[in-house]
Order: structure tokens, then C-alpha cells, then sequence
């Protein structure tokens, strides 16, 4: 072998390590971007328990959400959809709009580990006017620990992130500049306290907390859902 095909060869694999680490690191930083103009999930899709699949529509190509009298805690059919969290630190983040809300009905992101463990925030209708929700569940007790007036507000952007030890809730009224809510520490989900499998679903949600559900339901419309790992 002469030196130059020598010095070719080892470019050559120079070249291809540093392929395969962008690779790597891109992998590790994926970001997935849903749109619902297809009017379908996928099969990474999951939902808590046994569907309601009447409650899961596409609306001018955003995914609509019916709201449930069921809450995520129940053994029954509630309104829920999301992925399974794949790696300690993500970012998640929609666009809500929520319809024909009643005083008691909302629709927001959800992080849940099971029925007995699991985080909300929402944009949740009271008494005519709505208000931005962060609320956790934890065994038997269910914890309020944001409730902040934001007067006639329909429409919100909902981000929540992780870090491996804390879940970090914020909102938007532009898309743009993002406002802090709350963090939650992580420990509080541990399966071996709240039971569940090793990794949450992090996804969408929309309950029905009114008592006129027999004239029509609750909904919220979601534009779409962005998912990054490893950010």
C-alpha cells in the first residue's frame, strides 16, 4: 500500500465516524412535529384504557378532542391520547382552542404514569371565564397547584418539559414568548409509588366536569403535537 491511498483510507474513516456521531446525536435530539391534517394516529399513539373512539375527531386539520364525565383516575373511558415518554429529558408542546366550554370543563397536556399518578395543565372554564390549571394527581389526593385567571382566553400554546428530576409547565398566548406556571418534582411519579409502567405518556387530554353534558360536549380543538427528545 504507497501513503497516498494510506492517508485516503484514513479520511475515509475519519469521515465516516463523524457521520455516524452526527447521526447518533441527531437520533438522541429527535424532534417529532404532528399535524392532524391526515386525519389519523398512528400506532405510537396510546390511549388510558378502553377508548371512547367517538370522542376522537379531525376538524379542519386539527385533532378534536370531545370531552369525558370521566377522569383519568376512573376505570372508564376517558378522553386521552398521547406517546410514550422515551427518554428523561423532552420538551412537549400544543396548540389549544377550547369550544362550548361549561363551568367545569377543560382540555390541556397531560403527563401520566397511571391512575393514581399523573400531572394536568389545562385551560379550564369557570363561571364564565377561564382559568390556566396545573393539578396533580397523587394516590388518593388531587392537588391544585397553579389556578391563574386569564379572563376570556380560548386559545393557548401549552409546553411542558423535563428535565430528569423536575416536569416544567409553561403557557403562551402568542406561540412565541413562553410563561412559567409551575414544576413538579419528579419523584412524586415514581412506579413505586403510584404504580405504572416505567415510562409515562406524555400526550393530550379533555374532561367534562359540567353537569350539562346532556345538550352536547365540551371539545378542544389541538393543531398539533411537538415531541423532543434530548433537547
Amino acid at each position: 500500500m504507497n501513503l497516498p491511498e494510506c492517508k485516503s483510507r484514513k479520511a475515509l474513516k475519519r469521515l465516516l465516524l463523524v457521520c455516524c456521531a452526527w447521526i447518533f446525536v441527531t437520533c438522541l435530539s429527535a424532534q417529532r412535529h404532528y399535524t392532524f391534517e391526515s386525519c389519523q394516529l398512528g400506532p405510537e399513539w396510546r390511549y388510558v384504557g378502553r377508548p371512547d373512539l367517538s370522542k376522537y375527531l379531525f376538524v379542519d386539520g386539527k385533532l378534536r378532542l370531545k370531552g369525558s364525565v370521566f377522569e383519568l383516575r376512573e376505570e372508564k373511558p376517558s378522553t386521552f391520547v398521547g406517546l410514550e415518554q422515551t427518554t428523561e429529558r423532552f420538551v412537549a408542546e400544543t396548540k389549544l382552542t377550547l369550544f362550548d366550554a361549561e363551568s367545569g370543563d377543560e382540555a390541556g397536556l397531560c403527563v401520566f404514569k397511571s391512575r393514581e399518578g399523573y400531572v394536568q395543565c389545562c385551560l379550564n372554564n369557570y363561571q364564565g371565564s377561564r382559568r390556566l390549571k396545573v393539578r396533580l394527581q397523587l394516590l388518593s389526593h388531587r392537588l391544585l397547584l397553579v389556578d391563574r385567571h386569564v379572563g376570556l382566553l380560548s386559545e393557548v400554546w401549552l409546553r411542558v418539559s423535563s428535565d430528569g428530576s423536575k416536569l416544567k409547565f409553561y403557557y403562551s398566548t402568542d406561540g412565541e414568548k413562553y410563561q412559567w406556571l409551575e414544576d413538579v418534582d419528579l419523584r412524586l411519579l415514581r412506579s413505586d409509588l403510584v404504580g405504572g409502567e416505567d415510562q409515562a405518556l406524555v400526550g393530550m387530554y379533555a374532561f367534562m366536569g359540567s353537569t350539562k353534558y346532556q345538550s352536547g360536549y365540551t371539545f378542544g380543538d389541538f393543531s398539533y403535537f411537538d415531541y423532543q427528545e434530548n433537547p
